[in-house]
């Protein structure tokens, strides 16, 4: 018993925590992710509940964010650890179907400089996608569709043996996406190998890129009920890409940072089928261009103002399967957040 308190004792003039609250205000677009097509289809179906627009009669919405961080900082031997816990909540204005929490959790121990291991495991218990026709029921209705997404990722930093203030990093996540009951054929599970460099060794930049693999397997099939219509095609898939990521501090200005970030992936789908002989497939191209701006008001307290851009073109095998996607599956959207940021230290 005494150990044991001596180890409370020590643990605790050790430990602080840091608490950072934020709250965030954002625009988007096209929240729902509709295509051209849908959006001058004009489908709106008597403002039934489960029609084509679900809950909204708008394509696009504003977005409320609160979140809470606390980051509990302590020593393991003689190495620092961090434990991050995050809650974060958005709410738009134009759905409340389209609401969702999300709670993170990260462990992180410093080996040495540029030397981490980090765990972290994150929760979404619903997201909510939009309104999808359910093909294995009659009449053919529209049901919300919505997903459980669940992430745990283990990755590794690695200073580099030749340039200074420069790392290398490799990481592997575990994605689950479990899907309600209408849409149980997308169930999926997601393995993502990415490793990259990142480097502070020009001032005032820091630059950053990584490739990253992904193998989706498509739990769900050939697990159902082969008579179902949804169930005659295998929806696993590959997925590569590059992320890149430049940022620039700035002094004297009003402006503290200036970021730059793009992602670029291609999705490739064998659609594998039990029933169909036809050659199906189709591909995902998928860009995502971010600028982000902080302002550092004081100490405790920061702005940090963000402009998204998301665009995916689809090509397939157009076959009789496939040939309705390059309609319906090509879209883009646009974000702008405005973001209030207030740090605490506790020791």
């Amino acid at each position: 018993m005494n150990n044991f308190l001596k180890l409370i004792l020590i643990t605790s003039i050790y430990l602080c925590f840091d608490i950072q609250n934020s709250i965030s205000v954002g625009y988007e677009d096209n929240f729902l992710r509709f295509s051209d097509l849908e959006m001058n289809s004009n489908l709106f179906e008597n403002g039934t509940s489960n029609d084509y627009m679900g809950d909204s009669r708008f394509f696009d919405s504003s977005i409320i964010s609160p979140s809470t961080q606390l980051t509990f900082h302590s020593k393991l031997n003689d190495y620092k650890t961090k434990t991050i816990i995050r809650f974060k909540f958005n709410e738009y204005q134009s759905s409340n179907q389209k609401s969702y929490f999300n709670v993170s959790a990260r462990y992180e121990i410093k080996l040495k400089s540029y030397n981490w291991i980090k765990f972290s495991y994150s929760l979404t218990p619903r997201y909510y996608l939009r309104t999808f026709i359910d093909r294995d029921l009659m009449p053919l209705v529209y049901y919300p569709c919505y997903f459980s997404n669940e992430n745990i990722f283990l990755s590794y930093s690695h200073p580099s043996a030749n340039f200074k203030k420069t790392w290398m990093e490799i990481k592997f996540n575990l994605n689950n996406q479990f899907y309600n009951e209408n849409f149980t054929e997308f169930d999926t599970r997601v393995y993502t190998f990415e490793g990259g460099i990142k480097s502070s060794i020009i001032k005032p930049y820091f630059l950053s890129m990584s490739y990253f693999l992904a193998l989706a397997e498509n739990i769900s099939y050939g697990n159902q009920n082969q008579f179902y219509e949804s169930t005659k095609i295998d929806r696993s898939y590959t997925k590569h890409g590059f992320k890149m990521h430049a940022k620039k501090t700035l002094k004297n200005l009003f402006i503290n940072t200036l970021s730059l970030k793009l992602k670029y992936s291609i999705r490739d789908y064998d659609l594998d089928s039990w029933y169909y002989e036809y050659d199906n497939w189709k591909k995902y191209y998928e860009t995502e261009f971010v600028l982000e701006l902080t302002k550092k008001i004081n100490k405790k307290t920061s702005i940090k103002i963000s402009g998204k851009h998301f665009y995916r073109d689809v090509v397939s095998s157009q076959s009789k399967e496939t040939l309705w996607i390059e309609d319906f599956k090509i879209y883009s959207r646009n974000e702008l957040w405005f973001k209030f940021i207030y740090n605490f230290r506790y020791k």
